[in-house]
C-alpha cells in the first residue's frame, strides 16, 4: 500500500497521538494535584457566619447557677458554644481555625475537630494540630438587667474576658 509522507516540519499521526497523550496526562496529573480528580470528599464547610449580636435563651442567673464547665450548645444559632467556668461566662466559637469545619461538642475536657484531627481545650486553646491558631472568644452581655444573654460574633475579646 502507497503511504504518502508527511511534508518537511509536518507532524505524523503517531506522533500527533504521542504529543496528545503526554498533554492529557500532564493536565490530568495538574488536576489531581490541584484537587480535582476524585479522593477524599471535602471537609464539611461551617455554617454561613452570622456577624453581629445574637440573643440566646440562656440569662445570666440561670447559667452562672450551673454547675462549673456547663456548656450551651449554639452552633445552631452562630455557631458558638456559651460556657461556664470558675470564673464567669464565655462564648467561643465552634469553627476551627485549621480550615473552618465545625468543631464537635466538646467531649470532656477537649474539644475536637472532626474534619482534620484538630484539638483544643475548653478555653479554646490548642492541644493537638494541624490547627495552629486558638478558637476565638466573642462579647457576651445581657441583652437587659436580667435579661437573656447576647454574644456578639462580630465583636471578639480576649480569651480571659468572662462576664460574672
Amino acid at each position: 500500500m502507497f503511504q504518502r509522507e508527511a511534508p518537511a516540519g509536518s507532524l505524523t499521526a503517531l506522533e500527533l497521538d504521542r504529543r496528545l497523550f503526554c498533554l492529557s496526562s500532564l493536565t490530568a496529573g495538574v488536576a489531581m494535584a490541584c484537587g480535582g480528580g476524585g479522593g477524599a470528599a471535602p471537609a464539611p464547610a461551617a455554617p454561613a457566619a452570622v456577624g453581629g449580636p445574637l440573643s440566646t435563651t440562656d440569662t445570666k442567673v440561670l447559667l452562672l447557677a450551673t454547675p462549673e464547665g456547663t456548656i450551651r450548645d449554639y452552633r445552631n444559632l452562630g455557631n458558638f458554644f456559651l460556657i461556664r467556668d470558675a470564673t464567669g461566662i464565655y462564648a467561643m466559637t465552634a469553627v476551627c481555625t485549621h480550615l473552618g469545619c465545625t468543631v464537635g461538642l466538646p467531649n470532656g475536657s477537649l474539644i475536637l475537630c472532626p474534619c482534620h484531627g484538630s484539638q483544643y481545650n475548653l478555653g479554646g486553646g490548642n492541644v493537638v494540630g494541624p490547627a495552629t491558631l486558638p478558637l476565638v472568644h466573642f462579647s457576651v452581655a445581657e441583652a437587659s438587667p436580667g435579661g437573656v444573654l447576647v454574644v456578639n460574633t462580630a465583636l471578639t475579646v480576649p480569651t480571659s474576658t468572662r462576664l460574672t
